[in-house]
């Protein structure tokens, strides 16, 4: 008998496994919690003016902090400009102007050996001395620019040893002796190739950082004037968004906040204008005309030193000859000539007559330097000299006008740039501390506008 097969086992049930508790939310930091209570805040009416309130008081602040900051640095550069950068420039152009009228009176006295007048001696010698003390106020002043200072002390270390070839010359031509010529001959070659080289570098190195001085004192204050602008127009957005919230005109506190903004930008953008322009009149009606004369000046100089060169040499100075030609024609060539160049940027009759009287000056100073070669080439060197050194109708007396032409010119030039100098630093005056106290008074204008609104939520 086959039984049927058995069921398989049926397994115990198994006890039910708890569900794990609900986590805790994680606790919030103090931090947090304060953000959320700021935002939900700030989606309210009050939330929204206080905002509205910091910002524009913050650009307010902004605004002045900028302005005080911007006009402070064109100001000191203004003021840098008229006391130092321009006059450590004009410094360096009298020294090349000392050095190459000493060199040229050292010529002028050699050519009269014994019979050196003792106001051509003194010349020299004031000359030399008054170089040497512009070395020393340039050197006290130059500590920030190891360029200037190695200039400075090139023309110091070699002055002393031009000055003693010079000597030397004047005692070898005084007892007679041709080996006078060749000391001063070598004196005239180290002053144009070692000292005024060095003096000339050191007046393009002086005027390329007045030229810096210059733009960065004109250069607008674009932060300051943009940070005034985005004032204006936020505090213009709040002013209508009170309106269109209430339905009232104005708000004064808003209104206040407004004025001190427009006042400040209109100062701002005024005094700028003024500084701008009267800084741009220093440049253009007297550096620009100094930098021409000096150089007018310079040219003079130099042609004077090679007219004397040429008679020291006794018909071996050709070169000096050639030399003269170029200077005179730098100086006085017609159009191009620096002289026509400085009659042309001069402004008014007091800063033209001056060039004027040099240019008549130079041209009678060329037809007798005409007469004195012309002697000279016939043989009659002693009356070549006395066209050139003597008392009556010689080019030494046209030199002078031309000279004293010249430094009538650039006296008056110098005093026009001074004056606008001293215009554009004065239109600043004021404004700096002007742009402190007018944020302030528009910063806590705008507070008290919005604190006025808030007050009707309370």
């Amino acid at each position: 008998m086959t039984h049927p097969p058995s069921a398989p086992p049926v397994a115990p049930p198994q006890p039910a496994v708890p569900a794990p508790p609900p986590a805790e939310p994680p606790r919030r930091t103090a931090f947090a919690e304060a953000v959320t209570r700021l935002r939900a805040a700030a989606r309210t009416e009050p939330g929204r003016l206080r905002t509205i309130g910091a910002v524009v008081a913050g650009l307010l602040l902004l605004f002045g902090a900028l302005t005080f900051y911007e006009i402070t640095d064109r100001a000191d550069a203004a003021s840098t400009v008229r006391d130092s950068s321009q006059r450590l420039s004009e410094d360096a152009s009298e020294i090349y102007r000392s050095l190459a009228d000493a060199n040229t009176t050292a010529a002028v006295g050699f050519l009269a050996g014994a019979d050196e007048d003792a106001e051509v001696r003194e010349r020299y010698e004031r000359q030399i001395d008054h170089a040497a003390g512009l070395l020393a106020s340039a050197a006290a002043r130059s500590s920030q620019s190891a360029e200037a200072a190695e200039y400075i002390r090139i023309l110091g270390l070699h002055l002393p040893e031009y000055t003693g070839l010079v000597e030397t010359a004047r005692t070898n031509n005084r007892q007679g002796h041709p080996l006078g010529g060749a000391y001063l001959r070598h004196a005239d070659q180290q002053m144009h190739e070692t000292l005024l080289r060095a003096a000339e570098d050191l007046y393009a190195l002086e005027t390329e950082r007045f030229r810096s001085d210059l733009a960065n004192a004109r250069d607008w204050p674009w932060l300051a004037l943009a940070a005034g602008a985005v004032a204006l127009a936020v505090l213009g957005w709040a002013q209508r968004r009170h309106f269109l919230r209430t339905n009232r005109v104005f708000n004064r506190g808003l209104l206040a906040a407004t004025a001190a903004a427009v006042v400040l930008l209109a100062w701002l953008a005024g005094s700028h204008t003024l500084a701008r322009g009267a800084l741009h009149e220093a440049d253009r009606d007297a550096a620009q005309s100094l930098g021409v004369l000096n150089e007018a000046w310079v040219e003079a100089l130099r042609a004077r030193g090679d007219e004397s060169m040429t008679l020291v040499m006794r018909g071996a100075g050709s070169e000096f000859e050639d030399s003269y030609a170029e200077h005179m024609g730098r100086l006085a060539g017609g159009e191009g000539g620096a002289l026509d160049e400085a009659h042309g940027l001069a402004e008014d009759v007091e800063g033209r007559s001056p060039v004027e009287a040099a240019a008549g000056a130079s041209a009678e100073w060329a037809e007798r330097h005409e007469a004195a070669r012309a002697s000279e080439q016939a043989g009659e060197y002693e009356e070549a000299v006395d066209l050139v050194i003597g008392s009556e109708d010689s080019t030494g007396q046209s030199f002078d006008r031309v000279d004293a032409s010249l430094r009538e010119a650039v006296e008056h030039e110098q005093a026009e740039f001074t004056a606008a100098a001293d215009d554009g630093h004065g239109a600043f005056g004021g404004l700096p501390a002007g742009a402190v106290l007018l944020a302030l008074l528009g910063a806590l204008g705008a507070v008290l506008g919005i604190g006025r609104r808030l007050s009707e939520y309370r």
